[in-house]
């Protein structure tokens, strides 16, 4: 269980965030483009959102499991790989999913022509979660499952930490699950860290997002 301290912590963090993102909204308004906090595409993301923990990493976990049972936890990981089938009944799709993380500062930057994300190229190694879809339509299959979270894509994960395989690969009981393309994030403009760590430009003409390792 996470300590009262960590928690006092972690909600210092959240004010400073919030209080970071206060004026980058409202340079936004102003300019209508520009930097502002994360914004959650639905209601369920949003809840998550506002209960989990932003500054425990996998690191974390994969030091002390115990001590973060039962911790939700938010991190962004690019996609390695999905292997998805569908339960009996047809209702239902389920699908397994292996992630490499990546540091995100849970800002977007708007350009005028959409959101886009500005994840750091660096991170802390594997994750795995099994997630569920509800199935819709007959066009909803195992196969446009796997290629809807297809490798290079980019996800943010809410769940809770599990156990940590014998690999270092950590597993979430996943909780929800918000997946982007890659023209929604970028890999190459920003490197920077945990909270409060140096934070610097990336001096690159190549604006492919690095793939996945």
């Amino acid at each position: 269980m996470i300590s009262s301290l960590s928690k006092q912590q972690h909600y210092m963090i959240r004010i400073f965030v919030v209080a970071f993102f206060a004026l980058t909204v409202f340079v936004s308004c102003v300019s209508r483009v520009g930097n502002e906090s994360y914004q959650p595409a639905t209601k369920p993301e949003q809840i998550e959102l506002a209960r989990d923990y932003l500054d425990v990493y996998p690191d974390d976990v994969r030091k002390d499991p115990a001590f973060h049972a039962g911790a939700g936890v938010a991190w962004a990981g690019i996609i390695r790989s999905t292997d998805a089938r569908e339960e009996e009944g047809g209702g239902r799709i389920v699908a397994n999913t292996v992630f490499e993380h990546h540091y995100f500062n849970w800002v977007q930057n708007n350009n005028g022509r959409g959101v886009m994300l500005f994840v750091s190229p660096r991170g802390e190694g594997l994750f795995h979660a099994k997630w569920r879809l509800d199935k819709i339509g007959r066009d909803a299959t195992a196969e446009s499952a796997e290629k809807y979270a297809g490798p290079g894509k980019l996800a943010l994960v809410y769940g809770v930490p599990e156990k940590v395989d014998a690999d270092g690969t950590v597993v979430l009981k996943y909780r929800y699950l918000r997946i982007l393309g890659v023209d929604c994030f970028s890999t190459n403009t920003f490197d920077y860290g945990r909270f409060g760590e140096p934070f610097r430009a990336i001096h690159s003409e190549n604006k492919t997002n690095s793939p996945p390792r």
